[in-house]
């Protein structure tokens, strides 16, 4: 058997690691901002909520775009135009300009992921832990980005961020050297896929999509609102921004044990088992001391983030003609959902407190739990095939 780690896949999750890295750029930097540009809890929910138009929302189109381009132009472009504008937060002179350019580097960010989730999900080999290996590039990139936001603000204040755009560039310069010759020939055949096309498996994406708003609420809720819980509770920045990188970084690892579960106990097992550690450790975080309670939150992430990239490849097997679409479906448009649901979060925040619009958020892995169970077992699934691939039939 041959290993599900190629060239290509290495850089797709380096890329993926990249581009990342500028997405959770913001949330180590908002208590410099709320005083910056003296931020309300709910102007800041509300900042992440915008932002999330274009970074998720946007993503539908470009899987869209995607099923119908024959070279990833998107998975090449996308990480520069992330790095130019989210490395230029520090220079925002107004809420309504930090806005623009969360918006604009959040394009980039749409225009990457659905193109590059298919490409990753086309090895031939262990499909579940080559997803996994590559969104895990994404998700340490995450966990780091708190990190390299801190030093460069540390090493250059907080309105010369934008020299943290050079890892963007340089990836973009590698992307395409590797990519502009690439032609994604599976695609070149036969009728553009058609949406219509969905309609049987409608039940089990939609429970797919539910389960990823439900736990993107609140990895996204937690991300956003724990380095200003740990700053309320007199935790300098840079404390902070290490918390912020350990949660993240262990959700990282949690998404790549999750795929290698996943080839062994089927998905759906794995999306279920997920949410029912999660729960208790979550809630745990809320009401322990900070020692611990943070203990049980990273904990918490580790196994709440399992279910990332099985997700997707659930949701990749139902139509492996509309690939891009579904994954900008679950990573994007879900995603996208989950965030804005931070904007009420932080209007509650500020009328019953932090840790009350936290608990709140809490809940909603309950339904994603419920979400999860009502998925079909292994083997009852319906999976439309692929008329493309050898023997496939067309609709």
């Amino acid at each position: 058997m041959r290993s599900f780690l190629t060239p290509r896949l290495a850089l797709l999750a380096l890329a993926h690691f990249t581009i990342d890295s500028y997405s959770s750029f913001l949330s180590p930097l908002l208590p410099l901002l709320v005083t910056k540009l003296d931020l309300s809890l709910t102007l800041v929910g509300a900042l992440v909520a915008l932002s999330s138009v274009s970074s998720s929302f946007a993503q539908p189109l470009f899987g869209w775009l995607s099923d119908r381009l024959h070279r990833p132009w998107f998975v090449a472009l996308g990480p520069l135009v992330a790095a130019v504008f989210l490395s230029a937060i520090g220079l925002a002179p107004t809420f309504q300009a930090l806005v623009a350019l969360l918006m604009l580097g959040g394009m980039g960010v749409a225009a990457f992921h659905p193109q590059a989730a298919v490409l990753a999900g086309e090895s031939p080999e262990r499909r579940g832990l080559a997803m996994s290996f590559f969104i895990t590039g994404g998700t340490l990139g995450f966990a780091l980005g708190p990190l390299f936001a801190v030093a460069v603000v540390g090493a250059f204040g907080l309105e010369r961020t934008w020299v943290a755009l050079l890892p963007g560039v340089a990836i973009c310069v590698v992307l395409l050297a590797m990519f502009g010759r690439l032609h994604r020939q599976a695609r070149e055949r036969g009728p553009r896929p058609a949406l219509r096309e969905l309609r049987p498996v409608v039940r089990p994406l939609t429970l797919l999509y539910l389960v990823v708003v439900c736990r993107s609420a609140v990895s996204y809720g937690f991300m956003t609102f724990l380095p200003l819980r740990l700053h309320d509770h007199h935790f300098p920045v840079t404390v902070g921004g290490a918390v912020l990188t350990a949660y993240l970084g262990l959700g990282a690892l949690g998404g790549f044990f999750g795929g290698w579960l996943a080839d062994r106990w089927g998905g759906r097992r794995v999306v279920v088992r997920s949410f029912v550690g999660a729960i208790p450790l979550f809630f745990a975080f809320l009401v322990l001391p900070d020692v611990p309670g943070i203990v049980c939150l990273v904990v918490g992430s580790f196994i709440l983030q399992g279910s990332l990239p099985v997700n997707v490849v659930l949701g990749q097997e139902l139509s492996p003609r509309h690939s891009s679409t579904i994954s900008s479906l679950l990573m994007g448009a879900a995603w996208g959902v989950g965030a804005l649901l931070i904007g009420p979060i932080g209007a509650l925040a500020d009328h019953l407190g932090l840790a009350a619009a936290l608990a709140c958020l809490t809940g909603l892995l309950v339904i994603g739990l419920f979400c999860a169970i009502g998925l079909p077992s292994p083997g009852h699934a319906p999976r439309l095939v692929d008329p493309m691939a050898p023997g496939g039939v067309g609709e």
